[in-house]
């Protein structure tokens, strides 16, 4: 995880926060202007893994989280490792992967079909997360499907999530923060991009859990 600033230590109740889904998001809500950027690459570790830099460039999609640039890995998906359905066993063999790692509670890996790898797990019920690329660090994050929105004084967090037809995960009123999580079937960057434009809110940003995941 990023450096957390000193502040935090006055706004413990932050800390304590306890996800409501299970280990698909295993640690606790951090507000992104709580968060320092992200330590630079370790020159001790190993160069990052080709197929990962491809794919992520294959993407064509970027994102700005905790004023780090990320990329999305084309077909990438995080499985929690509790999943013992035999659709998700499958995506972990060597056979059905074209790159694959452990990331905490998750198996990562990128599927050798690409996204119609990906929407084959969906078909299956298979509840996975997508991945991104840190090209400053060499790292690779899990997308948590939440999204930290900025919202404005005299604006509803409940309202917004009406508006959008997402769910409201958390709301830190006081602050002007509000944790939203996409529904299945919904995208999140598109989801993201509307909530930027919406006049109650002052921004919006996807979360990531990085963690220092240097793919091999």
């Amino acid at each position: 995880m990023k450096k957390i600033l000193s502040l935090l230590l006055i706004l413990p109740s932050l800390m304590s926060y306890a996800d409501g889904m299970n280990l698909d998001s295993p640690s606790p809500r951090i507000l992104p202007s709580l968060m320092s950027s992200a330590d630079g690459v370790n020159l001790d570790s190993p160069s990052p893994n080709a197929v990962v830099v491809q794919k992520a460039l294959d993407s064509g999609v970027t994102f700005t989280a905790n004023q780090v640039t990320y990329q999305l890995i084309s077909g990438g998906r995080a499985i929690v490792k509790s999943d013992n359905s035999v659709a998700a066993q499958s995506a972990h063999s060597s056979a059905s992967n074209l790159w694959s790692d452990q990331h905490g509670p998750y198996m990562v890996s990128i599927g050798s079909g690409g996204q119609s790898s990906n929407s084959s797990l969906s078909k299956n019920g298979v509840n996975f997360r997508q991945l991104a690329f840190n090209p400053e660090t060499g790292n690779v994050a899990v997308i948590t499907g939440i999204i930290i929105v900025k919202i404005k004084p005299s604006y509803s967090a409940e309202t917004i999530a009406a508006t959008h037809s997402i769910n409201l995960v958390d709301n830190f009123k006081d602050m002007g923060y509000a944790f939203y999580q996409v529904k299945t079937g919904q995208d999140i960057f598109t989801i993201t991009q509307s909530l930027s434009g919406h006049p109650g809110v002052e921004s919006s940003e996807i979360e990531t859990h990085e963690d220092y995941l240097q793919p091999r």
